[in-house]
């Protein structure tokens, strides 16, 4: 076996040092973009569940009414508006089937349209319905329904 000349072990070392610096610098910047990366991933799934967990919420509520109810006493009145309807199994007029009770399960399924009125989807697990409801909020944060109509789907 024929060893290499002393010239070319030290260009191969020259490169090779040369090649392992282009690729240390090239880990590290793709260190920095993966962590980037990684944070925009959080923050987006973050936002995401909020989504998830965030109530329909309001689709015409102003914000100029959520103030006025604020002053009535509601802290988080579209919050609250849910929270207080969630309540009220009493206001669905149809009874639940096959051992199943009538109620709103979910809360992504009760839509504020106005200070006014709440469009609610309800079921018992067998039987689902919706509810046109209107509602008012006195002094104090009380909260009165009334069903302006009903149907199952």
């Amino acid at each position: 076996m024929k060893t290499l000349s002393r010239p070319v072990l030290q260009y191969a070392l020259i490169v090779t040092s040369v090649a392992l610096a282009v690729l240390v610098v090239n880990n590290s910047r793709y260190k920095r973009h993966l962590e980037r990366l990684e944070s925009n991933n959080t923050r987006l799934v973050e936002q995401l569940d909020q989504a998830h967990k965030a109530p329909a919420g309001a689709i015409e509520l102003f914000a100029w009414d959520i103030q006025a109810m604020k002053k009535k006493g509601l802290a988080d009145p579209v919050s609250q508006i849910i929270a207080d309807l969630k309540r009220r199994r009493e206001l669905i007029p149809y009874k639940g089937t096959l051992g199943g009770t009538m109620n709103f399960y979910d809360d992504g399924k009760i839509w504020i349209l106005t200070k006014k009125w709440v469009l609610a989807y309800f079921e018992d697990g067998h039987v689902a319905g919706y509810l046109l409801l209107e509602y008012d909020v006195s002094q104090g944060g009380r909260i009165a329904w009334k069903t302006i109509a009903s149907y199952l789907a």
